[in-house]
């Protein structure tokens, strides 16, 4: 059996770089990630107080995300939103979903 994965990639923006300017670049390439095969879902989001954001992506496998991490970075809409993060604040992290619920809300 397949375990669902989460990508989890916290980060800063460089300086200057507004969150209109994110906002924008995010959703070009989230409409890139979302056409991968294995997608289920993405949603950015900032921590309450800070700079610091965000990008969760729910995977069917690890293959999946891996193979959407590939062709990621080699597309120039996401090359564009990744120009806006300060490289060295980038964390990322994956995790294996062990209990689900439905959210169609």
């Amino acid at each position: 059996m397949n375990q669902n994965v989460i990508k989890i990639v916290s980060f800063t923006l460089n300086k200057g770089v507004s969150l209109e300017q994110l906002l924008e670049k995010s959703t070009a390439s989230g409409e890139f990630v979302a056409k991968q095969p294995g997608f289920i879902y993405r949603s950015l989001a900032q921590q309450a107080n800070t700079d610091t954001f965000v990008d969760i992506s729910y995977w069917q496998t690890m293959e999946d995300c891996q193979h959407m991490q590939l062709a990621f970075e080699d597309t120039a809409v996401c090359q564009a939103y990744c120009a806006l993060v300060d490289s060295e604040s980038v964390g990322i992290s994956h995790h294996s979903v062990l209990s689900q619920s439905d959210c169609t809300a």
